[in-house]
């Protein structure tokens, strides 16, 4: 009803969402809520997707280095918490600063320390079961619209 899922994902939730995927999302989330079109476009030598140029111009992705981005990978969740914190920068409202190494599961990559804090700390993304995080476990299509409307309701 927000207008934030793109037709190409209304159905099969339970999939793993692709990067690319995940870019039309945030895409269509901050067009919507910022009421104006992304012009920006940053390229990457293995897709033409335009929402990942987009999303390469904003600084919420970056790829996977050598130029690439890897458009049909699946999506871990905290390379999705790293997406939707630079997102929330991109847009205006950057999250507050929580750094998270370790939450009963897997260790949080370096990288994502930050980011996994940060959506933890907003509400935007939650734990799986007593306080397990499963920072390298594949994001779906459902998580991915949850957060998305998690964000929208953030910045309506």
């Amino acid at each position: 009803a927000a207008g934030i899922v793109p037709d190409t994902l209304q159905g099969g939730y339970q999939k793993p969402i692709t990067r690319a995927e995940f870019c039309a999302l945030a895409v269509k989330l901050y067009e919507t809520v910022k009421g104006t079109e992304i012009t920006q476009r940053t390229t990457f030598t293995d897709t033409n997707d335009v929402n990942v140029q987009k999303m390469g111009a904003l600084g919420v992705v970056t790829g996977v280095g050598s130029g690439k981005f890897a458009p049909n990978g699946t999506l871990t969740r905290e390379q999705a918490a790293t997406m939707l914190s630079r997102l929330a920068t991109a847009m205006g409202r950057p999250m507050k600063d929580i750094y998270v190494t370790h939450y009963g599961d897997d260790p949080i990559s370096p990288w994502a320390e930050k980011a996994v804090g940060n959506v933890l700390e907003c509400g935007v993304m939650g734990y799986v079961g007593d306080l397990d995080f499963l920072p390298k476990a594949i994001y779906t299509r459902e998580q991915s619209i949850l957060t998305m409307m998690r964000m929208y309701n953030l910045f309506r």
